[in-house]
């Protein structure tokens, strides 16, 4: 089998990835490498949480063993704390063997190509100050966690302290590389004047394309009252009105040395830390800053392209979803993913499914599932006009991504992996291999989450005729009977508003089951359920009636606690360690029962529990570093 590299990569069907991703491939094919690139797609809306656990699982899928290296561009990701996860992820199962590289961004452990982020920002701001004279310049940066981020902002920063120029705090906006901050970046600016900006330099061209937009919303022209930049020269930007001005990055330059440090690494050479680019970052000078006439018939007929091929299929999305609601056998769910798999414009398609995709007694619903070690290779299915589907049902490992033969091409390919799942429930994933010219496109994302809803409407419908027990599916985990994912939520903003209703003081606790994966390769999964539950039930001996647990992950648990003692954490503390104590030594098991926790007591109601929930975390995973090497010092602030 011919080597391969993965790369991670978010929203494969927009611009900035549609001319990079090409880049990786051509640079791979030199070391003879196939490329799969692990895709998906994702929302920053809170209420679609469960669907981006979902998409996020697509790092799961692969056995990093199995790959020469990884490449991550995590900039791209449109899942809140999908970056965090993936690290996480990765530092866990990737082998020391196998390098990861990252770009726009360093992380401990890993590799780094990092682009002239700094200068490249400076060269526009110092445009803006040299040749329009303009002293009031903002600047509305990327996601705050990111290396590349920090870098365009310094840019920004030394440009204007060499002008002289004074930056104050409402000039500066930590955006999230996406489309929907401009309104909350613009009244930052703002700060409650009606004084706005004379330019907005924004650390890519989607925040930039939407600062554009919410401007003109607001009847503020662009370029003649305010002038605005992004960075990355994405296709969008060129079929603006107007066009935006922007930085392009050496897209090429940044594959070709992530690809030569994981062949070099695999080759036992020496390779930096960080490797950058050179100083190749050119400024594009377009009508969104008055520097270049806009050619509006010109525009529009990019325009209307660039759409053209982004709604090609979008109109058959209805269709393909009633055709999904009327297949009441398994077959008419594959009929009816044949009859619109053309509408992806992909060569071929492969898809995966999990053993038990349509097991009756299936994994726990709002638990993030891993995918089995044993898939099934359900369909395979060819763009033409004749029949176009094989069914193979052949079982393979996971570990080769597809059965033997199937990847033996000629010539290296790029394949694109994508997840099957209905919200966080994973069911397998599909495969996507394109001719050179055609590219993953907007009707993909529906095609692959219709088709994961499909499997979850058919096995409901099926297999569950009673509410009750639907209702019980959906808010509690089967195994250990707490709540599961979903319940949590929805128990936690109860709660909340209970404590601010009853001024309590409530306490967020992140715990993981410790040795999951040991007892479940040494003594099976039967002993791994039951190390689960042992843990589960010294959780409920630990919490008060009005207190919630939760299983929220494979091996990870969370409990709320709520009390007029703002130090009841104490006293759960106590209990838990002593419960987690007493069922190993009363098991009579020959593996160990141990849980490692954190807690994070809220500091203000009104805040939300997100921050809460990751500091808790944190330090549950402090408390496991410290599990692994001696008896655990529990922290708790």
């Amino acid at each position: 089998m011919r080597k391969r590299i993965g790369l991670i990569i978010g929203e494969a069907d927009c611009e900035y990835e549609r001319e990079f991703i090409p880049y990786v491939f051509k640079a791979a094919k030199r070391y003879d490498y196939d490329v799969f690139v692990f895709g998906n797609y994702g929302t920053f809306d809170r209420n679609l949480r469960l669907y981006s656990d979902g998409e996020e699982t697509v790092f799961r899928i692969p056995d990093y063993g199995t790959f020469e290296g990884f490449i991550v561009e995590e900039s791209q990701f449109n899942i809140t704390g999908m970056e965090k996860n993936l690290y996480k992820y990765l530092s866990k199962n990737v082998p020391d063997e196998v390098p990861v590289i990252y770009l726009k961004t360093v992380k401990d452990r890993f590799y780094s190509v990092l682009a002239s982020d700094k200068q490249a920002v400076k060269a526009v701001t110092e445009h803006f100050i040299r040749d329009h004279h303009f002293t009031r310049i903002c600047h509305m940066a990327g996601r705050r966690e990111l290396t590349d981020a920090i870098d365009r902002m310094e840019g920004y920063l030394e440009a204007m302290e060499e002008a002289g120029l004074k930056v104050t705090s409402d000039m500066i906006f930590w955006g999230d590389y996406w489309y929907n901050k401009a309104g909350e970046a613009l009244d930052t600016f703002l700060h409650g004047t009606e004084e706005y900006p004379e330019a907005i330099i924004c650390a890519n061209d989607y925040m930039a394309i939407a600062m554009v937009k919410e401007l003109q919303r607001r009847g503020i022209r662009v370029p003649e009252d305010v002038c605005v930049s992004g960075y990355d020269n994405a296709e969008d930007g060129t079929i603006l009105n107007p066009p935006l001005t922007t930085v392009e990055v050496p897209m090429n330059e940044m594959a070709d040395l992530a690809v030569n440090m994981i062949h070099n690494l695999r080759a036992g050479r020496e390779v930096n830390r960080i490797e950058y680019t050179s100083n190749l970052t050119k400024l594009h000078l377009r009508d969104s800053c008055g520097c270049v006439h806009f050619d509006e018939k010109q525009n529009l007929s990019r325009k209307l392209e660039y759409l053209r091929y982004q709604a090609y299929g979008m109109d058959m999305c209805v269709s393909l979803e009633a055709g999904y609601h009327i297949a009441f056998e398994e077959e008419g769910i594959y009929e009816t993913a044949d009859s619109y798999f053309g509408y992806n414009r992909a060569e071929s398609g492969y898809l995966c499914l999990c053993t038990d995709a349509f097991a009756a007694n299936r994994r726990p619903l709002d638990i993030i599932s891993e995918y089995t070690d044993d898939m099934v290779l359900k369909r395979v299915f060819h763009r033409g006009d004749e029949k176009n589907y094989e069914s193979p049902e052949t079982v393979f490992p996971r570990s080769a991504i597809l059965p033997s033969g199937y990847l033996d091409t000629p010539e290296p390919s790029l394949y694109f992996i994508y997840p099957i799942h209905s919200l966080n429930l994973v069911y397998g994933y599909m495969i996507l291999h394109y001719d050179e010219g055609d590219w993953v496109n907007k009707f993909t994302q529906d095609y692959l989450q219709s088709f994961g809803e499909a499997i979850e409407n058919f096995t409901i419908r099926n297999e569950f005729m009673d509410m009750v027990e639907i209702r019980k599916m959906y808010l509690v985990d089967e195994l250990t009977e707490l709540s599961n994912r979903r319940g949590y939520e929805q128990h936690l903003q109860t709660l909340i508003d209970r404590a601010k209703r009853r001024k309590l003081h409530l306490t967020l606790v992140s715990i993981d089951m410790d040795g999951l994966k040991f007892i479940n390769d040494h003594y099976g999964h039967f002993e791994g359920d039951y190390a689960l539950k042992a843990v589960a039930e010294a959780i409920r001996k630990s919490i008060t009636e009005e207190e919630v647990a939760a299983r929220i992950g494979g091996d990870e648990y969370a409990v709320i606690l709520i009390s007029e003692d703002p130090r009841r954490y104490l006293a759960f503390e106590s209990d838990f360690a002593d419960a987690v104590k007493a069922a190993d030594e009363n098991s009579g098991k020959p593996y160990e029962i141990h849980a490692s926790f954190g807690l994070c007591p809220f500091e203000n109601l009104d805040a939300g529990a997100q921050e809460y929930m990751e500091k808790a975390d944190e330090r549950m995973y402090q408390n496991k570093m410290r599990f692994r090497e001696t008896p655990p010092e529990y922290v708790r602030s």
